[in-house]
């Protein structure tokens, strides 16, 4: 019955593909109105939030989108218990069972996916997909990103090359994809290049995902005759995918990358065509609202924030949700002939690389979407400073029992640090705090202060 489920939906996604932009933007809104009275009835949050804005549920087909008051992780986190639809999902529950780690790769109650972040701005994020919520991704990336052929005598070889030892983004899409299609391999971005290469030769994957710094890594260790591998599609997310990545990429393996624009608010938001590498969002499944900092509508070729409804999840419905990314939409439609509107440029927070000296002199360094996805219960926002150049000042400010939280995150960061064999080369501490600043220079935080750029 699951098979049958998703192969229901893929033929839904790919029937989408063929509607007209009018068509998608109807659909669109039915999807909207159908969200607005399920959060009406079931979650506590919105119910009192919007009826704090005289939005009840007799007004549902009067207002728009842009009636409806945004939100944004701090009030998502703080209100998360009466914001999801299912009264037996509690915040408390959800980073025990993520905190545990026999739990990697398993189901929350059997039914719920859970995925976890600290993101770029050091904030804990919690977001939970209910089977249907999630069977519906899984049709899109199966659908537009991966584009695979349905085949039930062969299955595709999927090497997936990010952070894989918790509940985070990348890795949750790749062991959901179906084990009817895909035989996959994971591989720790954080594990020594070595084993790396000999596990990737070791498999010969048809299709390369993961990290598009993770990516191009392998791509470098192909040019200099450390791996050879072969395959048919290589789709890069998580970090950006620069020009030179790009061309790296492509020199390495003789194929183009497909770029894909992936959250832990959603997984699957846009993706490159094949004809013009045009980025296309996923406006069937979302509704995209590109704003100033006063929440108005900019124009396209204007530059602005992302306000993201996400239209497929019913357990945590997440309605006008600011996202960090900036975003600027192209003018005109793509001549793939797709009905989604085309990206022009994403402006996302990009991380500073952690890089440290062996005792032998090597450099080893760590990822830094290893430490945006840094997860301990109970730690509420983090903050890595590189105060020397193999020495660590962790900011934290906690939420639990600061106890039981300050011993796991030392067990968390050594076994970051153990995975690239610098336990004892690096030396770090733990410094509790009731506020992490932004930089005095930027007003901007920075989740990772490197050595070099330290003020």
């Amino acid at each position: 019955m699951s098979i049958f489920n998703l192969l229901r939906k893929i033929n839904s996604v790919k029937k989408a593909e063929k509607l007209s932009a009018e068509q998608i933007r109807l659909l669109q809104q039915k999807r909207l109105k159908k969200l607005l009275r399920h959060v009406l009835a079931k979650s506590r949050f919105y119910q009192r939030y919007y009826q704090e804005h005289g939005i009840t549920m007799d007004k549902v087909d009067k207002i728009g989108l842009q009636d409806l008051p945004p939100i944004d992780k701090k009030i998502m986190m703080e209100h998360f218990d009466d914001l999801v639809c299912d009264p037996l999902i509690r915040r408390e529950d959800l980073e025990k069972f993520i905190g545990v780690p026999s739990n990697r790769g398993k189901k929350y109650k059997d039914s719920y996916r859970v995925i976890h972040t600290s993101g770029s701005t050091g904030t804990l994020g919690l977001f939970v997909y209910g089977e249907d919520d999630w069977d519906w991704h899984r049709a899109m990336v199966v659908t537009r990103v991966s584009r695979t052929k349905i085949n039930f005598l062969k299955k595709t070889k999927l090497a997936y090359i990010g952070a894989i030892d918790g509940h985070y983004a990348g890795i949750s899409i790749a062991q959901s994809t179906p084990r009817f299609l895909f035989d996959l391999l994971p591989l720790s971005v954080n594990s020594p290049l070595q084993e790396i290469c000999n596990e990737v030769n070791r498999f010969q994957p048809v299709v390369l995902s993961g990290y598009s710094s993770g990516v191009y890594l392998l791509a470098g260790e192909q040019i200099k005759g450390n791996i050879n591998i072969k395959p048919q599609r290589i789709v890069c997310s998580a970090d950006p995918l620069t020009s030179q990545m790009r061309e790296t990429i492509k020199r390495a393996f003789g194929i183009e990358p497909v770029n894909f624009y992936a959250a832990s608010e959603s997984v699957g938001m846009a993706a490159e065509c094949d004809m013009n590498r045009s980025f296309h969002l996923f406006d069937d499944w979302h509704c995209f609202e590109i704003v100033d900092g006063n929440f108005m509508r900019v124009n396209p070729g204007e530059q602005g924030k992302v306000l993201l409804t996400n239209l497929y999840n019913y357990t945590q419905p997440l309605i006008r949700y600011q996202l960090m990314d900036e975003i600027t939409l192209d003018e005109k439609l793509c001549e793939c002939g797709s009905p989604f509107p085309v990206i022009k440029n994403i402006a996302g927070r990009q991380e500073d690389f952690l890089w440290f000296e062996k005792p032998n002199g090597e450099k080893e360094y760590v990822h830094p979407i290893v430490i945006v996805e840094f997860f301990v219960p109970g730690l509420e926002k983090l903050q890595i400073i590189q105060t020397q150049k193999n020495r660590l000042l962790m900011k934290a400010i906690i939420h639990g029992n600061k106890e039981n939280v300050l011993p796991a995150i030392r067990q968390r960061m050594r076994a970051i640090l153990e995975g690239k064999g610098l336990e004892n080369a690096v030396g770090f501490e733990v410094e509790v705090v009731k506020e992490i600043t932004p930089d005095p220079k930027t007003g901007k935080f920075k989740l990772i202060v490197p050595f070099k750029n330290k003020v």
